[in-house]
């Protein structure tokens, strides 16, 4: 441990006083005593999905604009929304890799430059970051432009429309819990995009219940506020995503570490275990 002005070696006595013993003590002191850090981490981040509010905000002003009883209008304006909004996605979820590698150093309680360590994860994932949220992007435009559709012509087939629609949230919920499994993995481990996205499919099915209520809570919550055909609630729910962003990706990043140490690391990288948790010799 660093302490300011020179280097000294601790007991182990005294190292319980300052490493935590388990990662909810982690969550817990960064919300405690890193405030200030997360928040401008979340700033951060949401720095890259200004664009996105943007189409948010300005196609809901128009959608409010347009007469309930001509849907097909309005349709149309929820279709250009949604395509322009799939470039703006993609550029948020490459400023989300930012945020999952600072996220890792911090669980790890190592010493964190913010905008050097941002940059440097968008840096060295960027690509992943895209193809991330191209396949989202393209998940969440189906969502919603199959889904207003399916609702439209409803009342001419219910049972296959609300098929429809069943099918279409879950297929966003199960991809977007597996991208945020990439995530956690891609500033972990070096694999191919492939490997990864696999492999996050497979911890999806290990940390089923923990990703669930975390995706449904956060990342759920914020998309069903922004898509919902009212102003204010879009701007709730991007108030919310603009300061609490980092909060959610710690917790991601330290559900998925739990699950990395005791499915990979225990087996393969044993000194990676507990990594960032008082352990004692």
């Amino acid at each position: 441990m660093m302490f300011k002005g020179k280097e000294k070696t601790i007991s182990d006595n005294e190292a319980m006083k300052f490493l935590p013993h388990t990662r909810k003590e982690v969550f817990f002191d960064f919300i405690k005593h890193r405030k200030m850090t997360l928040f401008a981490l979340s700033s951060f981040v949401f720095m890259f999905f200004i664009p996105l509010a943007i189409d948010l905000l300005y196609f809901n002003f128009l959608e409010a604009s347009v007469s309930q009883d001509k849907p097909e209008y309005l349709f149309s304006l929820i279709f250009y929304s949604m395509l322009i909004m799939l470039p703006c996605m993609i550029l948020g979820f490459i400023g989300l890799y930012g945020g999952f590698y600072v996220a890792k150093k911090l669980v790890w309680q190592e010493g964190i430059s913010l905008a050097q360590d941002f940059f440097k994860g968008v840096k060295e994932n960027w690509l992943h970051g895209l193809v991330n949220g191209l396949i989202f992007g393209i998940i969440l435009f189906g969502f919603v432009v199959g889904g207003y559709y399916l609702i439209i012509y409803a009342p001419l087939a219910p049972i296959w429309s609300g098929i429809g629609i069943g099918a279409l949230t879950l297929l966003v919920l199960f991809f977007g819990m597996s991208i945020s499994l990439v995530y956690t993995q891609d500033v972990y481990y070096s694999n191919p995009y492939l490997v990864t996205l696999k492999n996050g499919f497979r911890f999806l099915a290990l940390l089923n219940w923990k990703i669930l209520v975390l995706f449904v809570l956060s990342t759920g919550v914020v998309i069903g506020l922004c898509y919902v055909n009212n102003l204010i609630m879009i701007v709730v729910g991007l108030f919310l995503f603009a300061i609490l962003n980092s909060v959610v990706i710690v917790l991601y990043t330290l559900i998925s570490h739990a699950g990395f140490d005791r499915f990979i690391n225990f087996e393969h990288y044993p000194d990676m275990v507990g990594k960032g948790l008082y352990k004692k010799e």
